[in-house]
């Protein structure tokens, strides 16, 4: 009897040893030595065993005696929720990828998520930590039930052996698996090794499978978490905006001076032609590239296309204006909508409303009987001038009557010749001055066709022809988009009753008598000189002006051995188009950017949101290796799904009885390395039924497969 204790004793502590987590342990360095019968063992009698042995099998009674027999269970619960949880992870990841990713904000401004963002992201962020834990989990329970199908189950003990602690799982499993995949390719390249060495000493197909499922997942949660970013956004609110500027009834509160005078800065200054911060400019629906800078692009684009001698195919832009506001809004407002067209003319064709002969032998002549030959009252002014080494001279007119008095023309008491259409026109004549040398702008236009050249060839003029359409009316505003939609004119209301006459009534004018009155400086409806006159001034004029509007910057240039004079460049066609489109942009600004403001409409702003924004990895690919990871899961659970199996999963538990009952077997495994011992090659690797034939079932490693309605038995009988 102690000898058969001692057998059985060696036996399992040679099992125990083939798991690293039992190396060191205390039973094992406690194991006893071989020796005979007839010499006694010192520790037989010492330490009481943790576990009994049958008397009438191998088989350690890990079990309480009390229930010595089973049958086979269905792990429901296990088995439902290692077939939904793939599902519900990837659901969850495909929600944040179609509903947050590839929705991005538009300008800055989220749509009405159905969860917050912040909640998405940190959510699948915990998620990703604990699904990789349980994944492996999951795929435990599935191996417990393939390792009693013959047709997934290893086929020997030896790739069973693979299967201790999910080592299909981990990075040192795998590391082993590719070096045993290595020895044996390198084997069956060379064939002068060892026959030992090609033959097969790795895993089973299914601890490849169990290995590639893990190592897609463990791939592709960490790839997850770098396709998406936290981000700071902007969401609409229902919280109402105070307005800045006028509506419908201050609109005609103010001048045209007043609103010229303000176009006329602005566009002198050279910046960027939009609305100051966060005002702006919104294009028509359908419109491409909407930046908050919007007509600037258009009118620079159209500029380079015009110095690249490119045809340009459309030239009209159409901005609404809305009212000034402190912050970014959304929703109804009263505005200003234009659309203007420029486009560069020579003298004898292209030109409608100025007859450029009448002015063309007097290019530079300072008759000031022509230039307050109806100045204030009619709608054409001629201005010539010399200053920077430039001889200039320029008329600019307007086919609207500039000589109503206190009568806006956007009211409601003119609302039948609403919306106004019209024209604007501006002739140039430049020369250079005497002993300073033509620049560059200047060399080109001696060539470009649309120029005339006069004086011998000295003076070079053009034309630049603008059309425009304007109305008043509400319009929605979408603050993400920047554009507008559904305009319908609604008329400003005029209700001052004039009593005194003033020099300067209010009402506006269409927006083309408010360009000429920023070039001209004449007085709208008055007659009397402009307050820009020739001489007195060399800067305030329209020319210098379209200079400052299109960088002109004036340089430095040397006059003689030691005198230096400021030059200026001269304007070309394409530079003077540009001018007059950023002047119409300024004027249209200042049509709704001055009066009497701090009031309430239907403008709602926008409030602080958070977003989830596509990060260093593109999103799609992640979801379909994470879509092709559940496919992998899911379809083997639910082959398994109502498998009846001898245990939840493979434990060491479980391994450590089948050392037990194989202890005949065991004896002869002599080498710590499994791939050494090719006994285990000769047994079988499925679990299954080692006694077939006896009344009760007995589970352990067997070729014959158990049956679901057998009763088994913790206690093989003989």
């Amino acid at each position: 009897m102690g000898h058969r204790n001692h057998d059985l004793t060696e036996a399992a502590i040679d099992m125990v040893d083939l798991d690293p987590r039992f190396q060191d342990h205390e039973l094992h360095s406690n194991a006893p030595s071989e020796h005979s019968e007839d010499q006694p063992n010192p520790h037989e009698h010492s330490v009481e065993p943790p576990f009994r042995y049958s008397p009438n099998g191998s088989q350690t009674n890990l079990i309480d005696p009390k229930t010595d027999h089973y049958r086979l269970q269905r792990y429901y619960a296990r088995s439902l929720l290692n077939t939904l949880l793939p599902l519900l992870a990837t659901g969850w990841y495909a929600f944040i990828v179609f509903g947050y990713l590839l929705q991005p904000s538009v300008n800055g401004i989220v749509p009405k998520w159905p969860v917050d963002a912040n909640i998405v992201f940190f959510s699948w962020l915990i998620l990703s930590i604990f699904l990789l834990d349980w994944a492996k989990s999951g795929l435990a329970g599935f191996e417990a039930a393939a390792l009693m199908k013959p047709r997934l189950a290893p086929s020997n003990a030896m790739q069973l052996m693979w299967h201790l602690d999910s080592a299909w799982g981990t990075l040192n499993g795998w590391r082993k698996a590719l070096e045993s995949l290595h020895r044996f390719v390198k084997a069956k390249m060379h064939r002068n090794q060892d026959l030992q060495d090609a033959a097969w000493r790795g895993p089973g197909l299914l601890w490849w499978y169990l290995a590639a499922n893990g190592l897609l997942l463990y791939v592709t949660l960490p790839l997850s978490g770098l396709t998406m970013n936290p981000s700071d956004a902007l969401r609409l609110s229902s919280r109402k905006v105070s307005v800045l500027g006028v509506n419908e009834t201050t609109f005609d509160v103010r001048t045209n001076a007043a609103v010229s005078q303000l176009a006329r800065d602005n566009w002198r200054t050279g910046h960027s032609t939009t609305p100051p911060t966060p005002t702006i400019f919104y294009a028509p629906q359908g419109a491409k590239n909407v930046s908050s800078t919007y007509f600037e692009d258009f009118v620079q684009d159209v500029y380079q296309q015009d110095l690249s001698a490119q045809a340009v195919t459309f030239r009209n832009i159409t901005i609404f204006a809305g009212p000034p506001v402190a912050e970014r809004a959304y929703g109804k407002a009263w505005g200003f909508l234009s659309t203007v067209a420029c486009s560069p003319t020579g003298l004898s064709r292209g030109l409608e409303l100025i007859n450029a002969s009448e002015y063309a032998q007097r290019p530079n002549s300072t008759d000031l009987a022509i230039m307050f030959n109806g100045a204030g009252l009619r709608p054409v002014f001629y201005f010539p001038d010399e200053g920077y080494g430039v001889n200039f001279s320029y008329v600019v007119a307007s086919d609207r009557d500039i000589d109503g008095v206190g009568s806006g023309e956007y009211s409601n008491t003119t609302r039948n010749y609403l919306p106004i259409k019209g024209s604007f026109e501006m002739v140039l004549w430049q020369s250079i001055s005497e002993g300073y040398q033509p620049d560059d702008g200047f060399t080109k236009m001696m060539n470009n066709p649309l120029v005339a050249r006069s004086d011998n060839g000295s003076t070079l003029g053009f034309g630049v022809r603008c059309t425009v359409e304007s109305d008043v009316g509400t319009a929605s505003l979408d603050a993400a988009k920047r554009m507008y939609s559904g305009f319908e004119q609604v008329p400003a209301v005029q209700n001052i009753n004039f009593q005194v006459p003033i020099f300067s009534y209010p009402g506006v004018f269409a927006i083309q008598s408010i360009v000429f009155q920023a070039l001209s400086t004449v007085q709208l409806g008055y007659m009397g000189p402009p307050s820009c006159m020739p001489g007195a001034d060399t800067t305030c004029n329209a020319f210098y002006g379209a200079n400052l509007a299109t960088g002109g910057v004036p340089r430095v240039v040397q006059m003689a051995a030691t005198d230096l004079a400021l030059q200026v460049p001269t304007i070309t066609p394409e530079r003077l188009t540009l001018a007059m489109y950023k002047l119409f942009g300024e004027a249209a600004a200042g049509m709704m950017a001055i009066g009497p403001g701090n009031w309430t409409g239907e403008l709602k702003g926008l409030d602080p949101a958070s977003d989830v924004v596509p990060y260093l990895i593109p999103c799609k690919p992640v979801l379909v290796l994470l879509c092709l990871w559940t496919v992998l899961t899911v379809i083997p659970q639910l082959y398994v799904f109502r498998e009846q199996r001898w245990s939840s999963r493979l434990t060491a538990a479980e391994m450590f009885r089948f050392g037990a009952e194989i202890q005949d077997t065991a004896r002869h495994l002599r080498s710590r390395d499994l791939q050494e011992n090719d006994v285990l090659r000769k047994m079988p690797g499925m679990v299954g039924d080692v006694t077939p034939g006896a009344e009760k079932g007995f589970v352990g490693l067997s070729s014959v497969p158990a049956r679901s309605d057998r009763v088994y038995t913790n206690v093989k009988e003989d």
